[in-house]
């Protein structure tokens, strides 16, 4: 075994992927729930946090819990088959236990209008299929935003931003600090249909964003991978304590979430993150998110 092979192992010891998809599922899955969570105890995780973009996954991840006995946790993205900003739904996904709440993802204004940056993903979406804002017609958050921002924020879960635009996502981050929501992230924004730069990035920060960066962009899922490289760089820019690595993986094209995550942190250590930077953002910043 290389060296660099036993640094992943032991730094996978403990960690969490806080995002990754598994099956059952519309989209084709490299793994379903037990799979994943038996391949991430052997591979010596703490837990999982599995994620679908039509339906709850918190009732999943407990009966994947159970089987697997690992932690898995479950979310909710606001897409249509859950009626879209749906309070009644945020508030039942957290009684059963979802630790995440996605704004739109999938069914997102913004993701629908560039869909083709994800090929596979964009075959699924019915055409002339009008998106969801979380903006009105004069460019504010709608009120039905601020209900869901109220339910995330008394009962401690995380907001990660979905796929929503960079402007919606602003001022979303801008109104979050007054809400009391203390856990957020800003879902992958170096993916090509959001491209936030540094400074953008730095500001999200700014406004009490964790920067969640996921392997998925760098692989063949993206019409347009990422070198691993540029995640690095921005790593490095912004300080490792203000990000996450999580793997967004358990697509049929790629290798399962795990290996997903191993290659991350691979990838990383030969860009130059240390391992203390790497251990931070796939072990210490998940744990305080989802209250381990």
């Amino acid at each position: 075994m290389s060296s660099i092979e036993l640094k992943v192992n032991e730094l996978m010891k403990g960690s969490i992927d806080i995002h990754m998809h598994t099956g059952p599922d519309i989209f084709t899955r490299s793994v379903n729930d037990i799979e994943a969570a038996q391949q991430a105890k052997d591979a010596g995780l703490r837990a999982i946090l599995i994620k679908n973009h039509l339906f709850p996954t918190p009732e999943r991840a407990f009966v994947a819990s159970e089987i697997a006995d690992f932690n898995v946790f479950g979310s909710i993205s606001l897409n249509y088959p859950v009626g879209g900003l749906n309070v009644h739904a945020v508030e039942t996904s957290i009684k059963l236990g979802a630790k995440e709440v996605w704004m739109p993802t999938f069914h997102s204004t913004r993701f629908i209008s560039d869909a083709m940056t994800i090929p596979a993903m964009a075959k699924e979406l019915p055409k002339g299929i009008k998106g969801i804002s979380i903006l009105d017609s004069n460019g504010k958050l709608l009120p039905e935003v601020f209900e869901i921002l109220d339910v995330i924020a008394k009962n401690d879960v995380i907001l990660g931003t979905g796929h929503v635009s960079k402007s919606e996502g602003m001022k979303l981050l801008d109104v979050v600090g007054s809400t009391g929501i203390k856990k957020i992230f800003l879902t992958h924004p170096m993916i090509e249909f959001l491209d936030y730069k540094v400074d953008e990035m730095k500001t999200a920060v700014d406004k009490g964003a964790l920067l969640e960066h996921d392997w998925i962009i760098c692989t063949p899922q993206a019409k347009n991978p990422t070198p691993p490289s540029k995640i690095a760089d921005v790593i490095k820019e912004i300080g490792a304590e203000f990000c996450i690595l999580a793997s967004d993986g358990g697509q049929k094209i790629n290798p399962p979430p795990v290996k997903m995550f191993e290659q991350f942190v691979i990838e990383m250590l030969r860009n130059g993150i240390s391992e203390d930077d790497i251990s931070v953002m796939i072990s210490e910043n998940p744990a305080k998110m989802l209250g381990l």
